[in-house]
């Protein structure tokens, strides 16, 4: 993955986390996830904890999603659905987020 920078991967880990908790209901699979990309990206209990406290289910992704580079978007889409598809159903709140960054993938 081409994020070297930790703000644009905190923001990239920001749009994940808002997927999973878009559906109110935050599974173990769900939670493990998460817990991969922040090992992924060596965040520290802090750097974790930060990011939980800036998602905000209401919050429109397109800031985030416009701070990341062009070349981490397809890899930011495959996060996505595979969080998603983590439940085995993909909610409202879930399909939404995906759809909004395929649209701006001009998808």
């Amino acid at each position: 993955m081409a994020l070297q920078d930790q703000n644009q991967q905190r923001l990239f880990c920001e749009v994940v986390a808002q997927l999973i908790i878009a559906d109110a209901q935050v599974t173990d699979a769900e939670r493990d996830f998460l817990q991969r990309l922040f090992d992924r990206f060596g965040f520290d209990d802090e750097q974790r904890q930060a990011v939980y406290n800036s998602v905000n289910i209401a919050d429109p992704i397109d800031r985030r999603f416009q701070m990341l580079p062009k070349e981490t978007h397809h890899q930011l889409l495959a996060e996505l659905e595979a969080a998603a598809a983590l439940d085995g159903e993909i909610g409202a709140g879930e399909r939404q987020i995906i759809e909004d960054v395929r649209r701006r993938m001009g998808m």
